[in-house]
């Protein structure tokens, strides 16, 4: 692969990195491949992903290396409009299991993992969330930010069942919380003293927030289960013009040479032993809770009932 890839020299990504994270995310990419150009475009979103693959299906394919959300998995894969499956494993050995779907199309390569964040200067020390039922607490009622998509809790279905996520969906939507669909602009707000503590929110979106500035009234707790998901799954589309530079960036992006780039961003891999994430999960013992890879049927039919539950049905 690496010698092909050598020849295609360029090849051009779409992904849900941010532009200035790009260079933290490929410059360990760019010294090991320095003959191989990546051209960046920020997409993301199941929107995003619906035109990608519209435009494969009418013979358009602009991009070598793609991001999928997870909810379009089935219909790619149903369009048949992929290059792969790929033996990820075999061509890149360091990679692991987790991060390959069970059908070889897609690689995850940056994690979402799920915590507490809060504003240290209205919550006391005793009142710290530590756990999810905590966010049940009446001390809460009406003043926690909770993320109209459930997402959070789905993937905890995994350890509860569907019947212990329901009844906690419900308490939850009892204990009042303050909606809100945009991660970043709450956390603005609880910086800022609007809100106390937001339940569920993604470790990468606080990571980001305490870079650009460290003194920035946040701080971050972790429950005992730790939902995570993948948050980047990259994958090459047929008719690709440099699909072997593609697969080449793929499989690096997921080993962990390209898993150093990813946590300076805050969204590497937790499972990656002696990392700084790793580290602060082993100190607060926390489970990893892991989603797979793609969205099975089951877990969109319950996404359905908690959002139906929750009063935000279509």
């Amino acid at each position: 692969v690496e010698k092909i890839a050598a020849k295609e020299g360029k090849l051009r990504m779409v992904s849900n990195l941010f532009p200035e994270e790009v260079p933290q995310v490929l410059k360990g990419f760019y010294a090991k491949y320095p003959g191989i150009k990546v051209e960046f475009t920020r997409g993301s979103g199941v929107g995003y992903s619906e035109r990608i693959l519209s435009e494969a299906l009418a013979g358009l394919v602009e991009y070598a290396l793609i991001d999928i959300a997870n909810e379009l998995y089935p219909k790619y894969l149903k369009a048949g409009v992929l290059a792969g499956p790929f033996e990820w494993r075999k061509l890149f050995p360091t990679i692991t299991e987790p991060q390959v779907s069970s059908d070889g199309n897609f690689v995850g390569v940056a994690y979402s993992l799920r915590a507490f964040v809060y504003n240290p200067s209205l919550v006391p020390p005793e009142r710290v969330p530590k756990d999810w039922p905590d966010c049940l607490d009446p001390y809460w009622k009406g003043k926690l930010v909770v993320d109209t998509r459930p997402n959070t809790f789905a993937t905890l279905t995994k350890v509860w069942g569907e019947q212990k996520t329901l009844e906690y969906a419900e308490r939850l939507r009892n204990n009042q919380p303050i909606w809100k669909r945009g991660q970043p602009e709450s956390l603005v707000q609880i910086a800022a003293g609007e809100y106390p503590m937001f339940c569920g929110i993604s470790y990468h979106t606080v990571n980001g927030a305490l870079r650009r500035d460290p003194k920035v009234k946040l701080a971050i707790s972790w429950p005992r289960e730790v939902p995570v998901s993948v948050s980047t799954t990259m994958t090459v589309p047929k008719g690709a013009k440099s699909p072997n530079a593609a697969l080449l960036l793929a499989g690096w992006l997921a080993s962990p040479e390209g898993q150093k780039g990813y946590e300076q961003i805050g969204r590497a891999s937790p499972f990656a032993v002696g990392s700084e994430l790793w580290k602060q999960l082993q100190k607060t013992n926390a489970k990893t809770v892991l989603r797979d890879l793609g969205e099975t049927d089951s877990e969109q039919a319950l996404t359905k009932k908690i959002i139906a539950l929750w009063g935000f049905a279509k």
